[in-house]
């Protein structure tokens, strides 16, 4: 069952206008720097309840530590120009952890390929978008992808 909420008129409209803004601006596709993080959990995925199988084959048996088997989160970013290095993320992230893996490994990368004329492009997660991190961002000189 679905449990995204339906888009209102309002939301269909902005979402169809973004479109259209940047259908007329191909050009600004190559200066956009996208970025993203995913975690791997080292003993299978989160909440493995059932898997689909080929019923002509045997069962799959999967083993689940009690205290899970770890896990290991990775951040990085590309454009037009190439890939960023990869960050290995330690811990739990906060804004300060945000602020550094942009300021290591985005800006180096986005400013070798593409100087300062660039647009950044995050996923709006809580740290992305915290009082902290836009501070950082508007003191860089950081256009982000509305």
């Amino acid at each position: 069952m679905d449990s995204t909420l339906p888009l209102t008129e309002q939301h269909k409209m902005a979402r169809l206008n973004w479109d259209k803004n940047m259908i007329i601006q191909p050009d600004k596709w190559s200066q956009i720097v996208f970025s993203d993080e995913k975690k791997f959990n080292l003993d299978g995925p989160d909440g493995l309840r059932h898997y689909w199988r080929d019923v002509r084959r045997p069962a799959r048996q999967t083993v689940r530590r009690q205290n899970g088997g770890g896990s290991v989160m990775v951040w990085g970013s590309f454009s037009s120009a190439g890939k960023s290095k990869i960050a290995v993320l330690e811990g739990r992230q906060a804004s300060e952890h945000c602020i550094y893996t942009v300021s290591e490994y985005m800006l180096p990368f986005a400013h070798l390929h593409h100087g300062v004329d660039y647009i950044y492009q995050q996923d709006n997660a809580s740290i992305h978008r915290s009082k902290l991190t836009m501070e950082f961002f508007e003191v860089e000189g950081i256009k982000l992808l509305d």
